[in-house]
């Protein structure tokens, strides 16, 4: 079991992540996000690391608090938060709101098998 903990006076639940791109390891700084099936990266992340909108493998409509914006598909590396390392994963990138402080989400599909358990009595997240 894995167990990092957060700042429970956040409005997010925010976890480091570290993303391999090609020979650099790269850290960041996402929110846990339940409510997300796919993970998600900011686009100018994204650019930053060499991913560009004309590499993506697919684009898919995404609906935001306020409208529908199409975000664009890629297949991560490598990419490592709470204790758990996903190779080939598949996210998703568009922009997010300038001020949230954080670089994405780590959406459902991290998650997929295993048992998150976040007790905010304990500020701190559980991974099995």
């Amino acid at each position: 079991m894995t167990i990092v903990e957060f700042d429970r006076k956040s409005p997010l639940i925010v976890v480091p992540v570290t993303i391999k791109y090609e020979n650099k390891i790269l850290k960041f700084d996402f929110a846990v996000d339940t409510g997300a099936s796919i993970s998600l990266i900011d686009m100018g992340v994204m650019s930053r690391m060499g991913y560009h909108k004309k590499n993506c493998i697919g684009t898919m409509q995404t609906i935001t608090a306020s409208k529908t914006e199409t975000a664009y598909e890629f297949k991560i590396d490598n990419i490592y938060a709470i204790g758990l390392t996903k190779r080939n994963f598949n996210v998703i990138a568009r922009s997010l709101p300038v001020g949230l402080g954080i670089d994405g989400l780590l959406g459902l599909n991290f998650f997929k098998n295993k048992e998150l358990i976040i007790d905010f009595k304990l500020s701190e997240i559980r991974i099995k």
